[in-house]
C-alpha cells in the first residue's frame, strides 16, 4: 500500500513528495466540458434523440473525479465500470466524498452502475443481487447459461437485474455475435424472471487511427452489425431502449450514428499518450511528479519512478517539457533520461520533472491516492477506490 506524505492543502505542486500521481484539475474540468459538449451538439443528427456519456471511470478509479463527469451535460445519470468489485466500492463511497477540497460542487450519489464485464461464478452473483437492491445496476451479458443463473438469483433475492445483451464488434474479448445469436439471447433475457433487458452495448476496441476519416470508416464497419442487430430485435418485437458503445477514441463519431444512445468514454478525462495522439483536442491532465536522484555522467540521469509508479508496460511515459531528454528505460524501482545537447547540462539531484502516462489504466493502478492540484496548488488526496477491486 502507498503511504504518502500528507502535506498540507496548499502546498506548492512541485513541493509534493515523489514519485506522486498528480491531476491538473483545469485541464480535467476543460477535458470534460469538450467532449461531453461535443456529444450534447451530437443529439439533434443522431437520430435517436439525446445521446448521452456513460463515464467508463476503471481507468481513473476516483470516484471524485466520477462526480464532476457526473455533474456535465449529456451525462448518462451513470457510470460503467469493469467489474463488480468496482461496482461496490464506487456505490459505497457516497460517505467518505467531501465537496471540500476541490471536489465537485454538489455530491451526487454515485447509484446508477453498469457493470460492462461478466458476474459468473455463484459467489460474485450472491454479491450483484445484493448490491442490485441497493442501486439501479446493469450487467453485461454474453451466455444463455449464465443469464439464467442470474435470473435465478435475482428471483430468488426480490430484485431485478438491468441487462445489456454485449456483442463483440470485432475487438475478440467478448460478446455473441451480431445478428441471429444476438436476437436469441435478448429472447431468453425477455423470458427470464428477475431480469430486465435495457438493451445492447458493445465495444469496438482500441482504434489507434491517426487518420480521421480511416477512423470514422473503421468504426462504422465494426458498428454496422451491432445497429443492424438492433434493427432485426425491433422487428422481432424486443423493445431496446439502450445502444452503448465507443470510446474516447471515437466519441464524436460513435456519437452521430443513428441508433446510439450512449457513448461509453473513459481516459478522456485525464488521457495519456496511447489516446493523445488520436484525440489531440483533449490533453494531459495526469502526470507522475518524479525526482531526479542521480545524474551519474553527462548523457543519463536517474529518478525514483520505475514500473511500480509508472505501469509502462504497454508504452514508456514520456518526460514533459525538455528539449533534449527522453524516457527511456525504467527498472522496478527507477526510471532512466536519455540526456543530449542542453539537456545533460540539466537534471541534477532534487529537480523534480513531470511524466505522462503511455496507458492511464496501468498507471493510476500503483497508486492509493491521487494529488488533486489546482493553479498549481495542492487542493486534496483523492483515494483511487477502484484500484485492485479486480473480482
Amino acid at each position: 500500500m502507498e503511504r504518502p506524505i500528507f502535506q498540507p492543502i496548499g502546498s506548492p505542486a512541485e513541493e509534493l513528495d515523489t514519485p506522486a500521481l498528480v491531476v491538473d484539475l483545469g485541464i480535467m474540468e476543460q477535458n470534460i466540458a469538450v467532449l461531453h459538449n461535443a456529444i450534447r451538439g451530437s443529439d439533434d443528427v443522431s437520430g435517436s434523440g439525446r445521446v448521452a456519456v456513460r463515464p467508463h471511470v476503471s481507468c481513473h478509479g476516483s470516484p471524485e473525479i466520477a462526480q464532476f463527469q457526473l455533474s456535465a451535460e449529456s451525462n448518462s445519470g451513470g457510470v460503467a465500470v469493469s467489474s463488480l468489485a468496482e461496482a461496490e466500492a464506487f456505490a459505497a463511497a457516497g460517505e467518505d466524498i467531501s465537496t471540500d477540497d476541490g471536489a465537485a460542487s454538489s455530491y451526487r450519489a454515485i447509484d446508477d452502475i453498469l457493470i460492462a464485464g461478466r458476474v459468473v461464478s455463484p459467489a460474485k452473483i450472491s454479491r450483484l443481487v445484493a448490491l442490485a437492491g441497493r442501486i439501479t445496476l446493469s450487467v453485461a451479458v454474453d451466455n444463455p447459461r449464465n443469464v439464467q443463473d442470474l435470473a435465478e438469483a435475482a428471483q430468488a433475492a426480490g430484485v431485478t437485474l438491468g441487462i445489456l445483451v454485449d456483442m463483440d464488434a470485432g475487438y475478440g474479448f467478448g460478446g455473441v455475435a451480431p445478428g441471429q445469436d444476438a436476437v436469441d439471447l435478448a429472447r431468453i433475457v425477455t423470458n427470464a424472471p428477475g431480469l430486465a433487458l435495457e438493451g445492447i452495448m458493445t465495444y469496438e476496441g482500441p482504434l489507434p487511427i491517426t487518420d480521421r476519416a480511416e477512423l470514422e470508416a473503421e468504426t462504422r464497419r465494426r458498428l454496422q452489425p451491432i445497429l443492424d442487430t438492433r434493427s432485426a430485435l425491433e422487428r422481432a418485437g424486443i423493445e431496446i431502449a439502450t445502444v452503448s458503445a465507443g470510446s474516447t477514441y471515437n466519441y464524436d463519431i460513435v456519437s452521430q450514428l443513428s441508433g446510439i444512445t450512449e457513448v461509453q468514454a473513459g481516459v478522456y478525462a485525464l488521457m495519456d499518450m496511447e489516446t493523445l495522439r488520436i484525440r489531440p483536442e483533449l490533453q494531459p491532465a495526469a502526470r507522475v511528479l518524479a525526482t531526479v536522484i542521480g545524474h551519474p555522467v553527462a548523457g543519463r540521469a536517474v529518478l525514483d519512478a520505475g514500473h511500480k509508479t509508472t505501469g509502462p508496460d504497454f508504452g514508456v511515459p514520456v518526460l514533459e517539457g525538455f528539449e533534449g531528454a527522453v524516457a527511456t528505460r525504467f527498472s522496478a524501482e527507477h526510471g532512466v533520461l536519455d540526456l543530449e545537447g542542453p539537456a545533460t547540462e540539466q537534471f541534477m539531484p532534487n529537480d523534480k520533472v513531470h511524466l505522462v502516462p503511455y496507458n492511464l489504466a496501468l498507471c493510476v493502478n500503483q497508486y492509493d491516492y491521487i494529488r488533486a492540484v489546482r493553479d498549481g496548488k495542492l487542493v486534496g488526496y483523492w483515494r483511487v477506490a477502484g484500484r485492485g477491486q479486480l473480482g
